[in-house]
C-alpha cells in the first residue's frame, strides 16, 4: 500500500491537491550549521516493494491530481453561478460546495444586516470561524512553501531510497542510497514530479481562492466584502477538492 504524506510544520495546514495527507512536524531545533532545509515541509512517498504496484500507485496519484486541477479550472465559473443566483437551495442535488457557499453567504448577509462592521464576527457561527481559521492556516502554508525548500523523500518497503531538496531559485540537492537500483531511481523521480506538481497546484489553489473571493464579494454589500469573503471562497474550493479526491 502506498502512502503519500506531508510532514507539515504549520499547525492545521490542509492537505494540498493530490493524494496527500498532512502529519504534524516534530519541534525544530535550530543550531549552528543547520541545513537550509531545516523546518521545511517534507513530502514523503512510501511505496510497496513490488515495482509494478509502486508504479501504478504513482500513476493513480497523478490521475487524481489532474482531476483536481480540472476541478479548479471550473471553480470560478461555479462560484460565479452562485453569485448570479443561478443556484438555489430548492434545486435538488445541489453540489456540496455550492450548498456550503450559499449557507455561509446567507449567514454573512444576515449578520451584516443586523450589525455594522464592528462586532460582525461575533454574530457569525462556528462554521464561519472554522473556515476563517483554516484559511489562515492555508495562507501560512502557502507562505511557507514560497520561502522554504521543498523536500521530497521516497521510501520503498519503509526504506529511504532518495531525498531531494528543491529551492525556488533552482537549487537542487539529492541524496540517494549508494546501491540505488535503476527502477528505484525512476520511482524517486516520479515521486519528485508528483510532489512538485502538487506544490504548483497548491499555489494555484490560493490564487483561485483570491479570485473566487472577488466574485463572492458581489454577493454582499460590505465595502470590505472581498476580504470578508475569503473564508467562504476558501471553504468552497476546499470542499470542491475534497469531493474530487473522494471520487
Amino acid at each position: 500500500m502506498a502512502i503519500f504524506e506531508i510532514i507539515e510544520p504549520i499547525a492545521g495546514a490542509p492537505a494540498p491537491p493530490g493524494p496527500w495527507i498532512t502529519r504534524p512536524a516534530p519541534p525544530v531545533s535550530f543550531s549552528v550549521g543547520a541545513s537550509p532545509e531545516t523546518g521545511s515541509p517534507v513530502w514523503r512517498v512510501s511505496l510497496p516493494s513490488d515495482p509494478q504496484a509502486a508504479r501504478e500507485a504513482l500513476s493513480e496519484a497523478g490521475r487524481g491530481l489532474r482531476a483536481q486541477e480540472a476541478a479548479l479550472d471550473l471553480a470560478q465559473a461555479r462560484i460565479r453561478r452562485v453569485a448570479s443566483g443561478g443556484v438555489s437551495f430548492a434545486v435538488g442535488g445541489t453540489p456540496a460546495p455550492e450548498r456550503e457557499l450559499m449557507g455561509l453567504m446567507g449567514e454573512l448577509r444576515a449578520a451584516e444586516s443586523g450589525v455594522g462592521s464592528f462586532g460582525l464576527r461575533e454574530t457569525l457561527s462556528s462554521g464561519w470561524s472554522e473556515a476563517e481559521e483554516k484559511f489562515r492556516a492555508f495562507s501560512a502554508q502557502v507562505h511557507e512553501t514560497l520561502t522554504n525548500y521543498t523536500v521530497v523523500e521516497t521510501q520503498v518497503d519503509l526504506v529511504l531510497i532518495g531525498r531531494t531538496s528543491v529551492g525556488w531559485t533552482g537549487d537542487v540537492r539529492s541524496l540517494m542510497v549508494s546501491d540505488l537500483r535503476p527502477d528505484h531511481a525512476d520511482l524517486h523521480r516520479r515521486a519528485l514530479t508528483l510532489a512538485l506538481d502538487s506544490r504548483t497546484a497548491m499555489l494555484r489553489t490560493f490564487t483561485t481562492v483570491l479570485r473566487g473571493a472577488a466574485i463572492v464579494a458581489t454577493m454582499i454589500s460590505s465595502p470590505v466584502g472581498a476580504v470578508t469573503a475569503l473564508p467562504a471562497a476558501w471553504k468552497f474550493i476546499d470542499q470542491l477538492l475534497t469531493d474530487t479526491r473522494s471520487h
